[in-house]
């Protein structure tokens, strides 16, 4: 006797079984263990206590603008406050462009200038040498009553200016005795306003030309007295002394209180034996332990298939980590720009909400946006701002159903993060410059985030054959290659088709599930009847029924045959996992009743014995809403044909009794449908079945109506 080869679904389960049985890296124990531990050691790398240093900078700005809501902090040893790094900066650029100038005396500068004055006479036209030998000398001779600087006054700072002497000593000359060469030039102007127009600027040019200044600017001198002028400028903003009260009970949290607290808690750091804790250590493992957990729980109760898939399991626990990677480099950047606000978190909820579902999401946004806020010392203002930021993104990701919708989900995003920023920061009266930048930075994240997330869905739908929400709407078409052959070829198979997906659509919304996916599921559930159309009751149009010459295990085998083929053709016709798998998953195991009840009369009679496994479907069992709504409702219109629709109690009935069956035969078991999710769709199912028996009027036809008499 020749072995039957195995079917190809067979195939798949006895290569899953295997992989399973060598403990394979999809499903393995062992290695979801290892991704969750190397999760939390990732997330701890990016912790501030990582190495065991005691935090020194434990209140960081995020504080500012808040109370204090600990005990009142009150100093126990004299410590100094140092200046921040950008206050230092601050002061140290007013320090240099307030130093006075320095300036060197020119010797014989009066001397000199007569001599030329002396000299541009004699060259002088007749009327202005006359002017320029008496009142030019003298005129001469006010000016250098007051001391005369070769640079405009306006690019010298201050109130005076440095004279170097040649004793090295210096002496401070007021600006009030200072004139440089536009002072002067008024002057002369002013002295000579008498004279003609042509005489007056005859005689000022050759004064101005004649002008020697008294002092020249030392640029050298004057770049090294800056430069120690920055150098000296304290590093010590005060000195906070023993017993003095550092912050108050209910204070609200200042600039001045915030660097007074981060100088105590670094005098206790350099005042401490040892700067090295393992009890910092173990809290931050502990902290990162449960920021991964809050995902890995999450799975573990509610999405028990993703928490066993180690792909998935891996994927959804690095989100955290990359959010805590980011985090930690906003503080690692030397840069006042607030970077905290572009951190994709938004993105990532996008992500999470397409491919799993909303509620995934929430919990992801949670963990990513609390891993934020770890990395950067506990800041709780930026973990608040990316909840409502990646909350919005999870909703707005939701039953997408074109790629325009990135607009509402920018809009969506905006809301959330300039919403809650806003509020924020008014309620700690943010400067106006901060405020802006940071509503910026939200802008900028509210439209990167979908951007990218849509980005990332393109490429993982092409190259992995991924079926999201979006790309659904490609194999919801009537049009479809296989939709028109199973037309052609099984026209009541074809009409089944489109009685189960209206029940399934409808169902599916009625308990929130994806009503999108049921329906393509569910115009796909029957494919494989294409092979041998003729061997289902609903294509028997006008021939006999093939059955009744079969003997009851090759009729069984021939109708789970279907399964199979359907699967093969959606296969070579590229249909994504999300779709093919209705086409097993809407029969699970379910027994064939029909001809495992014949098959047991005919072993009655030839005292024979049959297996129940020959009889059944080869599953797998439905594994989420969707695919179970499908398999109920594939059940329900087919009962339906032999039931007068209109009659709501026995529709009620029957829908009742398949709901019971496929219960208590544990085909449900693997999927999150609740008693009341049950309900719900049995009620959907009715309304449904009534709603397609409704009675139409018999209109009388013209034909019927009695001949009228003629006028």
């Amino acid at each position: 006797m020749t072995l039957q080869k195995p079917t190809l679904f067979e195939q798949i389960r006895e290569e899953d079984r295997a992989s399973a049985a060598a403990g394979g890296l999809v499903t393995s124990r062992v290695l979801r263990i290892v991704i969750i531990v190397a999760a939390t050691l990732s997330l701890m790398a990016f912790l501030p206590g990582r190495l065991g240093d005691t935090q020194r900078t434990a209140f960081d700005r995020s504080r500012i603008g808040t109370s204090w809501t600990e005990e009142s902090v009150i100093a126990d040893y004299p410590f100094p406050v140092e200046r921040s790094a950008d206050s230092l900066a601050r002061n140290r650029e007013i320090a240099q462009r307030t130093t006075p100038a320095t300036v060197r005396r020119k010797i014989g500068a009066v001397a000199l200038s007569n001599a030329i004055l002396q000299a541009e006479v004699e060259r002088a036209p007749e009327p202005a040498k006359a002017v320029l030998s008496v009142r030019g000398k003298n005129a001469l001779r006010d000016v250098y009553q007051t001391e005369i600087v070769d640079r405009d006054n306006a690019q010298l700072p201050g109130d005076v200016v440095v004279e170097l002497l040649p004793s090295a000593e210096e002496r401070i000359i007021p600006m009030t005795t200072i004139r440089d060469s536009v002072d002067v030039a008024l002057a002369f102007e002013s002295m000579f306003s008498d004279l003609s127009e042509d005489l007056r600027q005859n005689v000022t040019r050759i004064l101005r030309a004649a002008l020697v200044p008294t002092l020249r600017l030392d640029d050298r001198a004057w770049t090294i007295a800056r430069t120690e002028a920055a150098q000296n400028v304290a590093i010590t903003a005060e000195i906070v002394q023993r017993g003095d009260v550092i912050v108050r009970k209910g204070q609200r949290v200042d600039g001045t209180i915030l660097e007074r607290l981060a100088a105590y808690r670094y005098g206790e750091y350099l005042r401490s034996t040892s700067q090295f804790s393992f009890l910092v250590v173990i809290g931050a493992f502990g902290h990162a332990l449960f920021l991964i957990s809050m995902v890995a729980l999450y799975l573990y109760y509610v999405r028990r298939s993703s928490f066993q898939r180690n792909g998935q399991l891996a994927s959804l626990l690095s989100m955290p980590v990359l959010s805590a990677g980011f985090g930690w480099v906003t503080i690692a950047l030397p840069t006042a720009l607030p970077l905290e606000y572009v951190i994709i978190v938004p993105g990532l909820a996008m992500l999470t909400s397409i491919l799993y579902d909303v509620r995934t999401a929430i919990v992801v946004t949670l963990a990513c946006s609390l891993s934020v806020a770890a990395a950067r010392g506990n800041d709780h203002v930026i973990a608040v701002v990316l909840i409502a930021g990646g909350a919005m993104a999870a909703y707005s990701a939701t039953n997408l159903h074109a790629r325009t919708q990135i607009f509402t989900s920018i809009l969506s995003i905006l809301i959330g993060l300039v919403v809650v920023t806003l509020s924020i920061e008014l309620e700690r009266d943010t400067p106006a410059l901060a405020l802006i930048l940071k509503l910026g930075a939200s802008a900028a994240n509210a439209v990167i985030s979908p951007l990218l997330a849509f980005a990332v869905i393109l490429v993982m739908e092409r190259t992995l054959n991924l079926a999201t929400d979006l790309r659904l709407e490609e194999f919801d078409d009537i049009n479809h290659p296989l939709l028109k052959k199973l037309n052609e070829r099984a026209p009541g198979t074809y009409q089944h088709t489109m009685a189960v997906v209206r029940l399934s659509e409808s169902a599916a919304a009625a308990i929130g599930a994806n009503a999108l996916l049921a329906r393509v599921g569910a115009l796909y559930h029957d494919i494989g009847k294409l092979e041998k159309s003729e061997y289902f009751i609903e294509n028997q149009i006008d021939i006999d029924n093939k059955h009744d010459r079969l003997s009851p295990k090759k009729s069984a085998a021939i109708i789970r045959q279907h399964v199979q083929d359907g699967i093969e053709l959606a296969r070579e016709y590229k249909l994504p996992d999300r779709i093919w798998k209705f086409v097993p998953m809407h029969h699970g195991t379910v027994l064939i009743r029909h001809f495992y009840a014949k098959a047991i009369d005919e072993a009655f009679e030839k005292e024979v014995l049959i297996d129940e496994q020959d009889f059944r479907y080869p599953g797998p069992k439905p594994d989420s809403k969707e695919t179970a709504v499908v398999m109920l409702a594939d059940a329900v219109e087919a009962l339906s044909r032999l039931l007068d629709t209109s009659q709501r109690d026995q529709i009620e009935r029957a829908v009742h009794q398949i709901i019971l069956d496929r219960t208590s035969d544990g085909q449900l078991s693997n999927t999150p449908l609740t008693l009341n999710d049950l309900d719900v769709i049995k009620e959907s199912f009715i309304k449904s079945l009534l709603g397609s028996s409704h009675q139409r009027v018999r209109y009388k036809d013209t034909r019927e109506t009695p001949e009228l008499p003629q006028p």
